[in-house]
Protein backbone atom coordinates (compact mmCIF):
# COMPACT_ATOMS: atom_id res chain seq x y z
CA UNK A 1 0.00 0.00 0.00
CA UNK A 2 3.16 2.55 1.17
CA UNK A 3 4.53 1.37 -2.37
CA UNK A 4 1.73 2.06 -4.45
CA UNK A 5 1.21 5.71 -2.83
CA UNK A 6 5.18 6.14 -3.04
CA UNK A 7 4.62 5.11 -6.83
CA UNK A 8 1.67 6.98 -7.15
CA UNK A 9 3.76 10.38 -5.94
CA UNK A 10 6.02 9.87 -8.32
CA UNK A 11 4.21 10.23 -10.95
CA UNK A 12 2.46 13.07 -10.45
CA UNK A 13 5.12 15.17 -10.66
CA UNK A 14 5.29 19.38 -11.66
CA UNK A 15 5.75 17.83 -15.25
CA UNK A 16 2.87 15.82 -15.29
CA UNK A 17 0.09 18.19 -14.68
CA UNK A 18 2.71 21.11 -17.34
CA UNK A 19 2.22 18.28 -20.08
CA UNK A 20 -1.88 17.52 -18.85
CA UNK A 21 -2.33 21.38 -19.17
CA UNK A 22 -0.21 21.75 -22.69
CA UNK A 23 -1.96 19.03 -24.06
CA UNK A 24 -5.60 20.24 -23.31
CA UNK A 25 -4.38 23.84 -24.27
CA UNK A 26 -3.12 22.05 -27.64
CA UNK A 27 -6.66 20.03 -28.36
CA UNK A 28 -8.66 23.72 -27.44
CA UNK A 29 -6.54 25.85 -29.81
CA UNK A 30 -7.35 22.78 -33.08
CA UNK A 31 -11.25 22.92 -31.94
CA UNK A 32 -11.47 27.10 -31.76
CA UNK A 33 -8.21 28.64 -33.46
CA UNK A 34 -8.75 28.20 -37.23
CA UNK A 35 -5.19 28.06 -39.03
CA UNK A 36 -3.22 27.44 -36.05
CA UNK A 37 -1.46 24.41 -37.08
CA UNK A 38 -0.46 25.59 -40.21
CA UNK A 39 3.03 24.80 -40.91
CA UNK A 40 4.37 28.50 -41.14
CA UNK A 41 2.58 29.22 -37.91
CA UNK A 42 3.81 26.06 -36.05
CA UNK A 43 7.53 26.90 -37.63
CA UNK A 44 7.52 30.43 -36.28
CA UNK A 45 6.54 29.02 -32.83
CA UNK A 46 9.33 26.57 -32.65
CA UNK A 47 11.54 29.09 -33.70
CA UNK A 48 10.83 31.54 -31.14
CA UNK A 49 10.19 28.42 -28.72
CA UNK A 50 14.01 27.51 -29.81
CA UNK A 51 16.18 30.88 -28.39
CA UNK A 52 13.02 30.92 -25.23
CA UNK A 53 14.35 27.64 -24.21
CA UNK A 54 17.89 27.47 -24.76
CA UNK A 55 18.12 30.94 -22.35
CA UNK A 56 15.54 29.81 -20.43
CA UNK A 57 17.81 26.65 -19.44
CA UNK A 58 20.76 29.02 -18.42
CA UNK A 59 17.92 31.16 -16.36
CA UNK A 60 17.15 27.71 -14.89
CA UNK A 61 20.78 26.90 -13.16
CA UNK A 62 21.24 30.47 -11.69
CA UNK A 63 17.44 30.30 -9.92
CA UNK A 64 18.72 26.93 -8.54
CA UNK A 65 21.12 28.62 -7.10
CA UNK A 66 18.67 31.13 -5.17
CA UNK A 67 19.78 33.67 -7.60
CA UNK A 68 18.34 35.51 -10.21
CA UNK A 69 19.02 37.73 -13.56
CA UNK A 70 16.75 40.39 -15.04
CA UNK A 71 19.24 41.71 -16.69
CA UNK A 72 19.07 39.20 -19.72
CA UNK A 73 16.81 41.14 -21.84
CA UNK A 74 19.26 43.85 -21.68
CA UNK A 75 22.38 41.71 -21.96
CA UNK A 76 20.47 39.95 -25.11
CA UNK A 77 19.90 43.49 -26.61
CA UNK A 78 23.66 43.95 -26.61
CA UNK A 79 24.55 40.88 -27.74
CA UNK A 80 22.37 41.18 -30.66
CA UNK A 81 23.59 44.36 -31.92
CA UNK A 82 27.38 43.81 -31.43
CA UNK A 83 27.07 40.50 -33.24
CA UNK A 84 25.34 42.64 -36.26
CA UNK A 85 27.69 45.26 -36.19
CA UNK A 86 30.12 41.78 -36.65
CA UNK A 87 27.45 41.01 -39.40
CA UNK A 88 28.04 44.04 -41.26
CA UNK A 89 31.56 43.01 -41.88
CA UNK A 90 30.06 40.18 -43.65
CA UNK A 91 31.80 37.53 -41.18
CA UNK A 92 29.33 34.04 -41.35
CA UNK A 93 27.48 32.49 -38.81
CA UNK A 94 29.69 29.54 -37.63
CA UNK A 95 32.25 32.81 -36.69
CA UNK A 96 29.05 34.74 -35.22
CA UNK A 97 27.92 31.98 -32.80
CA UNK A 98 30.92 31.65 -30.62
CA UNK A 99 31.19 35.02 -30.55
CA UNK A 100 27.85 36.09 -29.50
CA UNK A 101 28.49 33.21 -26.72
CA UNK A 102 31.84 34.77 -26.03
CA UNK A 103 30.28 38.27 -25.23
CA UNK A 104 27.22 36.63 -23.55
CA UNK A 105 29.51 34.78 -21.24
CA UNK A 106 31.34 38.13 -20.45
CA UNK A 107 28.38 39.84 -19.80
CA UNK A 108 26.91 37.63 -17.96
CA UNK A 109 30.30 36.60 -16.20
CA UNK A 110 30.10 40.49 -14.41
CA UNK A 111 27.11 39.78 -12.96
CA UNK A 112 28.35 36.96 -11.01
CA UNK A 113 31.37 38.49 -9.95
CA UNK A 114 29.48 41.65 -9.20
CA UNK A 115 27.25 39.41 -7.11
CA UNK A 116 29.69 37.20 -5.33
CA UNK A 117 32.08 40.01 -4.33
CA UNK A 118 29.87 42.75 -3.53
CA UNK A 119 27.40 40.11 -1.47
CA UNK A 120 25.01 42.17 -2.94
CA UNK A 121 21.53 40.53 -3.62
CA UNK A 122 21.51 39.53 -7.23
CA UNK A 123 17.85 40.87 -8.41
CA UNK A 124 19.43 44.50 -6.94
CA UNK A 125 22.95 43.82 -8.50
CA UNK A 126 21.63 42.85 -11.91
CA UNK A 127 18.84 45.66 -11.62
CA UNK A 128 22.38 48.11 -12.08
CA UNK A 129 23.63 45.83 -14.89
CA UNK A 130 20.48 46.26 -16.41
CA UNK A 131 20.60 50.08 -16.22
CA UNK A 132 24.26 49.72 -17.35
CA UNK A 133 23.49 47.47 -20.88
CA UNK A 134 20.98 49.77 -21.47
CA UNK A 135 22.99 52.63 -21.16
CA UNK A 136 25.90 51.54 -23.05
CA UNK A 137 23.79 51.03 -26.60
CA UNK A 138 22.58 54.57 -27.37
CA UNK A 139 26.57 55.93 -26.90
CA UNK A 140 27.26 53.66 -29.86
CA UNK A 141 24.78 54.14 -32.21
CA UNK A 142 21.54 56.21 -33.35
CA UNK A 143 18.96 53.06 -32.75
CA UNK A 144 19.74 50.47 -35.33
CA UNK A 145 21.63 48.49 -37.70
CA UNK A 146 20.56 47.80 -41.21
CA UNK A 147 20.18 46.48 -44.62
CA UNK A 148 22.16 43.48 -42.93
CA UNK A 149 24.15 40.85 -45.82
CA UNK A 150 22.85 36.90 -46.55
CA UNK A 151 25.68 35.99 -44.48
CA UNK A 152 23.79 37.27 -41.15
CA UNK A 153 20.47 36.28 -42.06
CA UNK A 154 21.56 32.73 -43.05
CA UNK A 155 20.10 30.72 -39.64
CA UNK A 156 16.67 32.50 -40.25
CA UNK A 157 16.18 32.18 -44.08
CA UNK A 158 18.33 29.64 -45.49
CA UNK A 159 19.27 27.43 -42.71
CA UNK A 160 16.26 24.83 -43.21
CA UNK A 161 16.07 21.17 -42.16
CA UNK A 162 14.65 19.54 -45.08
CA UNK A 163 13.28 22.79 -46.32
CA UNK A 164 10.87 23.65 -43.66
CA UNK A 165 12.05 23.16 -39.71
CA UNK A 166 14.11 26.21 -38.95
CA UNK A 167 17.89 25.03 -37.89
CA UNK A 168 17.21 26.97 -34.42
CA UNK A 169 15.06 24.15 -33.30
CA UNK A 170 18.22 21.36 -33.88
CA UNK A 171 20.25 23.66 -31.85
CA UNK A 172 17.67 23.87 -29.20
CA UNK A 173 17.57 20.30 -29.33
CA UNK A 174 20.90 19.64 -29.33
CA UNK A 175 21.63 21.93 -25.65
CA UNK A 176 18.44 20.81 -24.47
CA UNK A 177 19.58 17.15 -24.65
CA UNK A 178 22.94 18.23 -23.09
CA UNK A 179 21.39 20.14 -20.48
CA UNK A 180 19.50 17.36 -19.31
CA UNK A 181 22.15 15.03 -19.21
CA UNK A 182 24.10 17.37 -17.61
CA UNK A 183 21.78 18.76 -14.61
CA UNK A 184 20.80 15.36 -14.06
CA UNK A 185 24.59 13.51 -13.33
CA UNK A 186 27.21 16.08 -13.56
CA UNK A 187 29.08 16.55 -10.38
CA UNK A 188 28.58 20.30 -10.82
CA UNK A 189 24.92 20.09 -10.83
CA UNK A 190 25.14 19.25 -7.86
CA UNK A 191 27.08 22.25 -6.40
CA UNK A 192 24.15 24.39 -8.00
CA UNK A 193 21.51 22.61 -5.77
CA UNK A 194 23.44 22.32 -2.44
CA UNK A 195 24.17 26.06 -2.56
CA UNK A 196 19.95 26.89 -3.49
CA UNK A 197 19.64 24.90 -0.42
CA UNK A 198 21.58 26.32 2.09
CA UNK A 199 24.94 28.05 0.89
CA UNK A 200 26.47 27.96 4.24
CA UNK A 201 26.34 23.93 4.41
CA UNK A 202 27.42 23.84 1.10
CA UNK A 203 30.27 26.09 1.87
CA UNK A 204 31.44 23.49 4.86
CA UNK A 205 31.13 21.14 2.60
CA UNK A 206 34.02 21.67 0.46
CA UNK A 207 32.08 23.68 -2.13
CA UNK A 208 33.47 27.34 -3.70
CA UNK A 209 30.55 28.74 -3.34
CA UNK A 210 31.32 32.16 -5.53
CA UNK A 211 33.38 30.04 -7.94
CA UNK A 212 30.32 28.07 -8.28
CA UNK A 213 28.09 30.73 -8.93
CA UNK A 214 30.17 32.88 -11.24
CA UNK A 215 30.99 29.58 -13.37
CA UNK A 216 26.95 29.34 -13.39
CA UNK A 217 26.18 32.98 -14.78
CA UNK A 218 29.16 32.13 -17.20
CA UNK A 219 27.32 29.12 -19.04
CA UNK A 220 24.15 30.60 -18.62
CA UNK A 221 25.59 33.99 -20.63
CA UNK A 222 26.91 31.57 -23.22
CA UNK A 223 23.31 30.22 -23.53
CA UNK A 224 22.28 33.75 -23.47
CA UNK A 225 24.66 34.38 -26.38
CA UNK A 226 22.88 31.56 -28.65
CA UNK A 227 19.63 32.81 -28.22
CA UNK A 228 20.74 36.23 -29.16
CA UNK A 229 22.25 35.36 -32.24
CA UNK A 230 19.14 33.79 -33.58
CA UNK A 231 17.03 36.47 -32.42
CA UNK A 232 19.62 38.96 -34.03
CA UNK A 233 19.65 37.06 -37.32
CA UNK A 234 16.10 36.89 -37.60
CA UNK A 235 15.59 40.19 -40.08
CA UNK A 236 18.09 42.37 -41.84
CA UNK A 237 17.77 45.29 -39.35
CA UNK A 238 18.78 45.23 -35.72
CA UNK A 239 17.52 47.54 -32.75
CA UNK A 240 18.93 48.00 -29.30
CA UNK A 241 15.83 46.62 -27.80
CA UNK A 242 15.71 43.11 -29.15
CA UNK A 243 15.54 41.28 -26.01
CA UNK A 244 13.57 44.02 -24.21
CA UNK A 245 11.21 42.47 -21.55
CA UNK A 246 12.84 38.51 -22.65
CA UNK A 247 13.68 38.54 -19.01
CA UNK A 248 10.28 38.31 -17.85
CA UNK A 249 9.40 35.31 -19.80
CA UNK A 250 12.32 33.35 -19.19
CA UNK A 251 12.02 33.71 -15.33
CA UNK A 252 8.05 32.71 -16.22
CA UNK A 253 9.35 29.57 -17.87
CA UNK A 254 11.03 28.60 -15.32
CA UNK A 255 8.63 29.08 -12.68
CA UNK A 256 5.81 27.75 -14.49
CA UNK A 257 8.35 24.37 -14.66
CA UNK A 258 8.44 23.78 -11.09
CA UNK A 259 11.53 25.54 -10.19
CA UNK A 260 11.37 26.56 -6.83
CA UNK A 261 12.44 30.09 -6.77
CA UNK A 262 13.96 30.37 -3.25
CA UNK A 263 16.56 27.41 -5.30
CA UNK A 264 17.70 24.31 -4.45
CA UNK A 265 14.75 22.45 -6.88
CA UNK A 266 13.78 22.37 -10.58
CA UNK A 267 14.48 20.62 -13.58
CA UNK A 268 15.36 21.41 -16.86
CA UNK A 269 12.58 18.73 -18.59
CA UNK A 270 9.96 21.14 -16.18
CA UNK A 271 11.65 24.28 -18.14
CA UNK A 272 10.83 22.52 -21.36
CA UNK A 273 7.04 22.42 -20.49
CA UNK A 274 6.75 25.77 -19.19
CA UNK A 275 8.73 27.21 -22.29
CA UNK A 276 6.77 26.23 -24.84
CA UNK A 277 3.43 26.48 -23.09
CA UNK A 278 4.70 30.57 -22.88
CA UNK A 279 5.81 30.61 -26.45
CA UNK A 280 2.32 29.70 -27.55
CA UNK A 281 -0.09 32.37 -25.68
CA UNK A 282 0.88 35.38 -27.89
CA UNK A 283 0.37 33.45 -31.42
CA UNK A 284 -2.72 31.32 -29.31
CA UNK A 285 -4.39 34.75 -28.48
CA UNK A 286 -3.60 36.38 -31.89
CA UNK A 287 -5.23 33.12 -33.64
CA UNK A 288 -8.50 33.24 -30.97
CA UNK A 289 -9.01 36.78 -32.22
CA UNK A 290 -8.28 38.25 -28.50
CA UNK A 291 -6.12 41.99 -27.92
CA UNK A 292 -2.39 41.05 -28.14
CA UNK A 293 -2.80 43.44 -24.82
CA UNK A 294 -3.17 40.75 -23.05
CA UNK A 295 -0.86 38.40 -24.01
CA UNK A 296 1.49 40.04 -20.77
CA UNK A 297 -1.31 39.76 -18.17
CA UNK A 298 -1.82 35.80 -19.20
CA UNK A 299 1.90 35.41 -18.59
CA UNK A 300 1.70 37.63 -15.53
CA UNK A 301 -1.19 35.45 -13.98
CA UNK A 302 0.59 32.12 -14.92
CA UNK A 303 4.09 33.84 -12.92
CA UNK A 304 1.62 34.44 -10.25
CA UNK A 305 0.01 31.02 -9.89
CA UNK A 306 3.38 29.46 -10.46
CA UNK A 307 4.52 31.30 -7.99
CA UNK A 308 2.20 30.54 -5.42
CA UNK A 309 1.82 26.74 -5.90
CA UNK A 310 5.97 26.76 -5.58
CA UNK A 311 5.72 28.44 -2.33
CA UNK A 312 3.14 26.13 -1.04
CA UNK A 313 4.92 23.25 -2.33
CA UNK A 314 7.45 25.11 -0.25
CA UNK A 315 6.53 25.26 2.41
CA UNK A 316 5.00 21.49 2.25
CA UNK A 317 8.28 20.53 2.03
CA UNK A 318 10.08 22.49 4.88
CA UNK A 319 7.18 21.62 7.38
CA UNK A 320 8.14 19.32 10.02
CA UNK A 321 6.47 16.94 12.54
CA UNK A 322 6.03 18.63 15.82
CA UNK A 323 7.43 16.42 18.95
CA UNK A 324 4.55 16.80 22.14
CA UNK A 325 5.94 18.88 24.65
CA UNK A 326 6.61 15.46 26.87
CA UNK A 327 8.66 14.09 24.21
CA UNK A 328 8.06 10.95 22.65
CA UNK A 329 7.43 8.17 24.98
Amino acid sequence: MVQEKRRTASFLTTEFYLTIFLLAVLIFLGIFAKGFYTINNIMSILNAYSYTLIAAIGMNMIIITSNIDVSTGALVSVVCFASAALGKLGLPFPVLLPAAMIMGMILSTINGLFITKTRIPSIVATLATTQLFQGVLPLTTEGSIYDLPATFTWLAFEAKIFGIVPASVLMCLIITVIALFFMRYSRFSKKLYAIGNNQNSARLSGINVEKTIIITYAIAGALFGVSAIIIATAGQRVTTTMGSGLEMTLIASVILGGTSTAGGSGKVLGTVIGALILSIVSPAINYLGISPNWSDAIKGAIIIISVVVGAAQYVKKKRVIKVPAGGIS
